[in-house]
């Protein structure tokens, strides 16, 4: 996508939904009724975070709990890249600190 440069992912409408900024902001003002519409995860395959989690995943046959973890902070990544709050704010933060703790 043309969207993403320097980001990894980001969070976009559905094909002729609503813009989410201005869901967000009808919502705000309380004229908008019901839930969010469906956000779509758009992945830059250029990043190279993405690239080595696509390598890493090549190399395993079977699950990766890491790859799942990192896939999981990708997605609360672009929620928080979009004003939003990851679904589970507390296992944001922990999957944030393990995968800190494993770079040190």
């Amino acid at each position: 996508s043309s969207r993403l440069t320097d980001s990894a992912v980001c969070l976009v409408a559905d094909e002729g939904d609503m813009d989410i900024h201005l869901e967000r902001m009808l919502k705000q003002h309380q004229q908008l009724d019901g839930g969010a519409s469906r956000r779509i995860m758009e992945i830059n395959p250029g990043h190279s975070m993405i690239k080595a989690l696509a390598a890493d995943a090549e190399k395993s046959s079977e699950g990766n709990a890491a790859i799942d973890e990192a896939a999981q902070l990708l997605l609360d990544q672009a929620c928080i890249l979009e004003g939003e709050q990851p679904a589970d704010p507390q296992a944001f933060v922990r999957r944030l600190n393990q995968m800190m703790e494993k770079s040190l």
